[in-house]
């Protein structure tokens, strides 16, 4: 909710008390005609300042009863009543804020920003058509209110109406460029719509990006829309700097832990999904961000313990997503399969013993990992190597291998690494993602097609819009319609 619509409250009760009026000097209700009524005003006045300077701090009971000392003394100020009414909804009594609102605008119907705010509180309340109303009554006091045209769009695209609220998010921000929140959800709406222009909506939202460099949510959106544009480089540097933002914001990471995964990453796709669950979804849910799904987070873990080949952690994983959905006999029948062969392979434990042991190879892989994540390449590069030496058929040391040159800007050798990785793995649907994605980083996009393809065979969907891929596929069918029409014609 986007209180104290034209200016910050933050910012008002730092400026000076005839700025915080929002009224002129001379229709100041704080000025009176006779010393009595001046002594009553200069009180409601000082309680006034002293309910904005607690209303600021948080203290929102103190401010609430500085307001309506101020009110004893001047019960028809209508920017003590407003103010009155907004601590009241930030306070958590919506109910009571409303008919301090309707007394404001009782005194002086044309305060558009009370009418902005109450309408807000309706909104939050459910009542959406009196809000839009209440907005609708902004514009037509003050056609050039940017904030009312902002949250009238917000209401339409509730209600489905994507034009409609793309023509008012496009007024807020024609009327008001600067405005973060308008162009962040004007360019997501854009992207919404079904003939969705990706360039113009993530032009609207990289406006937002430098209006406000330090909000988790816009970058986290622009990481969406980098990563259905099959930019997942760029997505994982937005995600990562959403988190820089806010390191609890859920979304963000479960986002960040499906990429690392496509990109063939197992281990911090795990990494982050046990980040993700760590934070609560009360946190979410008060910070407006869009909530994680349990099921998936717990669904995706268990598919890469599976995948790293560490199954008794995978059986518990499936277990515990068994217990969370209700039609579960194919997890339930694949936990059953799972304990099998791990019965299997401990009736096998009399075969020679190995000649490297798992454990210091698990051990310097993730050694690895965090010199990847120091920037160290060259020692991350070097355990890998060591890694492959103890166990060749390592598909952890191969893939982060593969990661390794590839950051170091070697990408037909990371590639070959990516392959080897896949022929060890080859029921991983993340790693033919990943393979796809470093053939078009080699500008061999019908190859890059083919790939996908594959991948698709086996995860049976594609995770982001599927629009890139096909532009993709296609090429690859010209191409090969050219090749055979050649090949008919022998020249």
């Amino acid at each position: 909710m986007r209180f104290m619509s034209s200016v910050a409250f933050s910012l008002l009760c730092t400026l000076s008390f005839a700025t915080c009026q929002m009224v002129s000097a001379q229709d100041s209700p704080w000025i009176a005609p006779n010393p009595f009524d001046i002594q009553r005003a200069n009180q409601a006045k000082a309680y006034f300042n002293e309910g904005m300077r607690l209303h600021e701090a948080g203290d929102f009971p103190a401010a609430i009863a500085a307001y309506k000392k101020s009110l004893d003394k001047d019960p028809k100020n209508k920017l003590v009543h407003h103010y009155l009414a907004l601590v009241l909804s930030q306070s958590g009594d919506d109910q009571a804020s409303i008919p301090e609102f309707r007394t404001a605008l009782n005194i002086d119907y044309n305060f558009v920003q009370c009418r902005n705010n109450y309408a807000l509180v309706l909104k939050k309340l459910g009542q959406t058509r009196e809000a839009m109303n209440l907005f609708k009554q902004c514009i037509q006091i003050d056609p050039k209110y940017p904030d009312a045209y902002y949250h009238l769009g917000e209401l339409l695209e509730q209600l489905g109406d994507l034009d409609g609220a793309i023509e008012n998010y496009e007024t807020a921000t024609r009327l008001n460029p600067n405005y973060p929140d308008a162009q962040r959800d004007l360019g997501l709406a854009i992207y919404k719509r079904a003939d969705a222009n990706i360039e113009v909506a993530l032009e609207k939202l990289l406006i937002a990006e430098k209006l406000v460099p330090t909000n988790p949510k816009i970058h986290y959106y622009i990481g969406t829309i980098y990563a259905a544009d099959a930019r997942l480089d760029e997505a994982e540097k937005e995600f990562r700097q959403a988190l820089a933002c806010d390191s609890n914001m859920a979304i963000a990471h479960w986002e960040l832990a499906k990429l690392r995964y496509y990109r063939g990453d197992l281990d911090r796709c795990i990494s982050e999904i046990k980040q993700t669950e760590a934070i609560s979804p009360e946190y979410t849910k008060t910070k407006g961000y869009p909530p994680v799904d349990p099921v998936e987070l717990k669904r995706k873990t268990a598919v890469s313990l599976e995948f790293k080949n560490q199954r008794i952690q995978a059986v518990e994983a499936y277990k515990e997503l068994a217990s969370l959905v209700k039609v579960n006999q194919d997890i339930l029948k694949h936990i059953n399969d799972l304990e099998t062969q791990l019965r299997r392979e401990a009736k096998a434990r009399k075969k020679p013993p190995m000649t490297y042991d798992p454990a210091e190879v698990d051990a310097i892989v993730a050694r690895g990992i965090n010199q990847m994540e120091d920037g160290d390449l060259d020692s991350a590069k070097l355990s890998f190597e060591r890694a492959i030496q103890l166990n060749p058929n390592s598909f952890e040391a191969t893939q982060n291998l593969g990661a390794a040159l590839e950051t170091m800007g070697d990408l037909n050798a990371a590639l070959a690494k990516y392959q080897e990785a896949v022929a060890l793995n080859p029921q991983y649907d993340g790693a033919y993602y990943n393979v796809a994605y470093v053939l078009e980083k080699l500008n061999l996009p019908a190859d890059a097609g083919s790939v996908y393809k594959k991948f698709h065979e086996i995860a049976g969907r594609y995770p982001y819009d599927p629009r890139h891929i096909v532009a993709l596929q296609q090429m690859q069918a010209h191409d090969q319609a050219k090749q055979d029409q050649l090949r008919k014609r022998g020249y």
